[in-house]
């Protein structure tokens, strides 16, 4: 599953809204992020994304440094392609953001939905990631999302448990 730790994140746009929980109003969110990656973040996704999108550099072509150690597919097989979608969504996450507003402030959502994944591969073995998240939440969040639209921020995604992932699955069907 999908994780980052600590990953330097841009918050693109948060937008808040309500939503009907019977007849209830329930604030929620929608925030758009994007990070920079090695590209062995696709494999997650599936096997052959990575070797879809790129291939080791050919001699004497000028390349930058992977970000991380692998099988040297640094350099993009398709540099005139568009960034790719994946269309499938992931329930059950949790976040934390390192926001800087305080010094050790960090916001914590749970039961956050991830979805919207969309992957430019970059050269030099990197690829960037955007996805969107959807949750619920308070006001005074609501407010601190707002104040770090367009900052790039400390995040932490955790997936959900086992246990948690398959309650979910059985929950849907």
């Amino acid at each position: 599953m999908f994780q980052i730790t600590n990953q330097q994140t841009k918050i693109n746009s948060f937008v808040p809204r309500m939503e009907k929980h019977g007849d209830e109003n329930v604030l929620a969110g929608t925030m758009k992020c994007e990070t920079t990656m090695h590209s062995s973040v696709l494999d997650i996704f599936d096997k052959g994304l990575r070797k879809l999108l790129y291939r080791k550099p050919a001699p004497g072509e000028q390349t930058e440094l992977p970000l991380g150690e692998g099988d040297n597919l640094t350099a993009r097989k398709l540099p005139c392609l568009a960034p790719l979608k994946w269309d499938e969504d992931f329930p059950g996450y949790a976040l934390e953001i390192q926001s800087g507003l305080a010094l050790n402030e960090t916001l914590k959502l749970t039961d956050v939905e991830l979805h919207g994944f969309s992957f430019e591969p970059l050269d030099g073995g990197s690829c960037t990631v955007k996805f969107a998240l959807n949750f619920r939440q308070d006001g005074r969040t609501s407010g601190k999302l707002c104040q770090l639209i367009q900052d790039t921020v400390e995040v932490t995604l955790t997936p959900p448990s086992k246990d948690d992932a398959q309650q979910s699955l059985d929950e849907a069907a």
